[in-house]
């Protein structure tokens, strides 16, 4: 099993968590840091755990703010620490932030992981703009390749759109919960398809509004039990898959 996607800085005790993890199963661990700060924490981490922990850095939409020039130099310099640029992307949900400013930094991240030859985590999220398919719009503009779509969340025509440009779709842990994310996983190809989790975010156990930030890595078994009936698959052929797509878009060798 591998989590292509979760932030274990914010998990409480995240030693802990990746002890568990591997003691449920988890071959592999890929976490998003978002400043220098969270960096530095994960790559100490990393240290502890270097064949389970890979690290990816990046611009969240909304915070682009730490879009400067020392971050940049700072990802550049740490190329061969991580595996990915991201995540990197265009939130529609809250119209406070510059909408256009973050498509000018979006676009600049994917010209970084270009130049890097790392694979894209992209987040987007529709809300009262359309993000989705604006950022499906500017990876096709860039021809960004390798690029995960994190925590799917768009529509039947953003799916169709996003396969047939090579896309890798990853389904977090709310497919648990949700009507919406099982109908799209059944109609994406489990080659085309990753798990993952966002912990501590999405906990499957949890509330559905997520007050408890109770989610782990390992929970991503949870989704390919979901996913699993809905394309009347085995399991653990959802779970074999899926780790060997994140082991070939992260380049990972365990």
């Amino acid at each position: 099993m591998i989590d292509s996607h979760c932030h274990i800085d914010c998990i409480e005790n995240p030693e802990s968590a990746i002890e568990e993890s591997i003691a449920k199963g988890m071959r592999a661990i890929v976490t998003s840091a978002l400043n220098i700060e969270e960096a530095e924490k994960v790559f100490l981490l990393k240290k502890r755990f270097p064949n389970t922990l890979y690290v990816c850095l990046g611009v969240h939409p909304m915070e682009i703010d730490v879009y400067t020039d020392d971050y940049i130099s700072f990802i550049k310099t740490n190329r061969k620490n991580i595996v990915a640029v991201g995540e990197i992307g265009l939130d529609g949900m809250k119209a406070t932030h510059n909408y256009e400013k973050t498509k000018e930094v979006f676009s600049e991240m994917i010209d970084v992981s270009i130049g890097l030859k790392l694979p894209i985590v992209v987040h987007s999220r529709d809300g009262k703009i359309k993000a989705i398919n604006d950022a499906i719009k500017i990876l096709s503009e860039r021809n960004a390749k390798n690029v995960m779509l994190h925590c799917f969340s768009g529509n039947e025509n953003n799916l169709k759109d996003a396969l047939d440009r090579g896309y890798y779709i990853s389904y977090a842990t709310n497919i648990c919960w949700t009507k919406k994310h099982p109908q799209l996983a059944k109609q994406t190809p489990l080659e085309q398809m990753l798990l993952e989790t966002d912990a501590p975010w999405l906990d499957p156990d949890s509330s559905v509004d997520n007050i408890k930030l109770n989610n782990r890595p390992w929970k991503i078994a949870k989704s390919a039990e979901v996913i699993a009936s809905v394309k009347n698959v085995p399991k653990e052929d959802v779970l074999k898959i899926t780790e060997a797509n994140a082991r070939k878009l992260f380049n990972i060798r365990l």
